[in-house]
């Protein structure tokens, strides 16, 4: 398990830093309903990043393997989600606000106040599974460990410490908000914002880091 961890742990870290998602836990932690909301979300996003994770996992159980039972596409596929990481790296670093522009917050934040658990979770799998950030690295999640020699077993272990990790940034400020009180919330507003106005900085570094390593693991591997 110690190899399928050392393989997903960069995909781990590149998971964690998603700044939309942070932001939307800090405002269901000022609602009325934060603690369902936020355990809701937390759900959603781990689910979503590992139901992606396992269904790629299985599918690459199905492609063509060598003698030694080594994924014979892995390396092209980890070139391919590089590729595609830099490009959406690179829209992101054009997308970022210019100093002095006005911040501008998604229209669907306003939503997030009074969201109930079901909504909660259906967000979070949407951030966990469906962006396009999180959809790109958990396809690589799940193509990294069918391509290492751990056992389904190894994986799936593998697999829950990464989405543990992956979900500290949220985990975090739910624990910090709860038991620090409101002069702890007013510091995670103001983290709040600072992620929206940084999102497509973050983000866009960290496709482009990412996407750097994948292509190197896929020429490595070939």
């Amino acid at each position: 398990m110690l190899d399928a961890l050392s393989e997903t742990l960069p995909l781990a870290a590149a998971i964690a830093f998603s700044p939309l998602a942070i932001a939307s836990v800090v405002l269901m932690l000022l609602s009325q309903n934060a603690r369902a909301a936020t355990v809701g979300f937390l759900v959603g996003f781990a689910g979503g990043v590992g139901l992606v994770a396992a269904v790629t996992y299985a599918l690459a159980l199905l492609l063509p393997h060598d003698t030694d039972d080594r994924s014979l596409s892995a390396p092209f596929l980890f070139m391919g989600l590089g590729a595609v990481a830099i490009v959406l790296a690179i829209r992101q670093w054009r997308a970022r606000p210019a100093d002095g522009d006005e911040l501008e917050v998604p229209g669907w934040m306003a939503k997030v106040d009074g969201m109930n658990p079901g909504k909660a979770i259906a967000l979070g799998a949407f951030f966990g599974g469906v962006k396009p950030k999180n959809l790109l690295l958990s396809i690589a999640l799940g193509v990294a460990l069918e391509a290492t020699d751990a056992t389904v077993g190894e994986a799936a272990g593998a697999l829950g410490i990464v989405l543990l990790l992956g979900s500290l940034p949220i985990i975090v400020p739910v624990v910090v908000a709860f038991v620090g009180g409101a002069g702890v919330r007013e510091r995670l507003d103001r983290l709040r914002a600072w992620m929206i106005a940084n999102n497509a900085a973050i983000v866009g570094s960290v496709l482009l880091l990412i996407g750097v390593v994948l292509i190197a693991k896929g020429l490595s591997s070939i």
